[in-house]
């Protein structure tokens, strides 16, 4: 293996992130300059460009549909990051003391919204398991966690949810 490269001139645009039900929410993107260790602080640059200081928990790297923990990783690995928190897409996990953003990526905007409510017809409670406003509120909320592009507004009813995707097959896929 190639030796470590030190922490210095670190910079790390996040691109996408994961969630794990045990972790948390999990940075994935590639490292464009310097390395990264487990438990090594660092300076999590947000898009408006306030700097918040930070501290590396676990780091993963992906090995087919898995991931594999690593403890260092280099310029030009794709990586996953936990112990980060409050990251968007955007953002840049850069050198503790001498932190520098990049130019954060835009995600693109939903295009159409649909109105999720609970199912009150004559055929009610004969289909499914989970039927209540409280349950299609939990799995929406789940599903906010990994996917970019869902955003979900309540509504004037408490039963039914305005949730906003960017087409049909995204918001049929989530159906």
């Amino acid at each position: 293996p190639a030796p470590f490269i030190p922490e210095g001139n670190l910079q790390m645009m996040i691109s996408s992130l994961d969630y794990s039900s045990f972790i948390g929410r999990i940075a994935i993107g590639r490292i464009s300059r310097g390395g990264l260790k487990v438990n090594q602080p660092v300076s999590l640059v947000k898009r408006e460009g306030v700097v918040m200081k930070s501290r590396i928990k676990e780091l993963y790297t992906f090995e087919g549909l898995g991931k594999a923990k690593v403890a260092e990783v280099q310029a030009g690995d794709i990586c996953g990051i936990f112990g980060i928190d409050n990251f968007e897409i955007g953002d840049t996990v850069a050198d503790f003391e001498n932190p520098e953003g990049m130019i954060p990526i835009q995600v693109d905007e939903p295009t159409m919204c649909m109105l999720f409510t609970i199912n009150n017809s004559p055929f009610f409670g004969k289909e499914g398991k989970f039927v209540t406003s409280r349950h299609i509120r939990e799995r929406l909320e789940k599903e906010l966690e990994k996917n970019l592009a869902l955003r979900m507004e309540d509504t004037e009813s408490p039963d039914s949810f305005l949730v906003y995707g960017r087409g049909i097959l995204h918001l049929s896929i989530l159906i």
